[in-house]
């Protein structure tokens, strides 16, 4: 595992968020294979997810989708633009995040990655390290 932490500046250019939309905060580290990064744009009043003073556990895929753009832009070397195609075997282990005071600390491991694409396994814990989210996503990139 890459042990050089990066900070938001270092990875921005590599999603196409920016301002709040920019979700991830730090990635802690990185290989060829997975992605470790943190966050606490959840406890941000300013979230552009929030609704009704409330943010959805439904927006930790939105989280784990950053996560594997970084990713993919680090091993790349660029940004590439794409779509989430699919997300499958989603566990949500909470209702909302507006009880999760901490850090967000956001896993992605790359299950297959092909030209025009890749599958991703993210597990999302809070800063005890309890579970909040396993899922798998499948992006599709729009030029490879």
């Amino acid at each position: 595992m890459t042990t050089k932490s990066l900070q938001k500046i270092q990875f921005s250019h590599l999603i196409p968020h920016s301002g709040s939309m920019s979700l991830i905060d730090k990635v802690e580290s990185w290989n060829e294979k997975e992605i470790y990064c943190s966050s606490e744009s959840h406890l941000s009043s300013n979230n552009p997810l929030r609704l009704n003073n409330s943010l959805s556990a439904i927006h930790l895929i939105e989280y784990g989708a950053q996560s594997m753009a970084i990713h993919g832009g680090l091993l790349s070397g660029k940004s590439s633009p794409g779509y989430l195609a699919a997300v499958r075997g989603a566990h949500f282990h909470i209702d909302t995040l507006d009880n999760i005071k901490g850090l967000l600390y956001i896993e992605a491991k790359a299950e297959l990655k092909i030209d025009n694409g890749a599958v991703y396994g993210f597990y999302i814990y809070d800063h005890t390290k309890t579970l909040l989210l396993d899922a798998r996503a499948t992006v599709i990139h729009t030029n490879s």
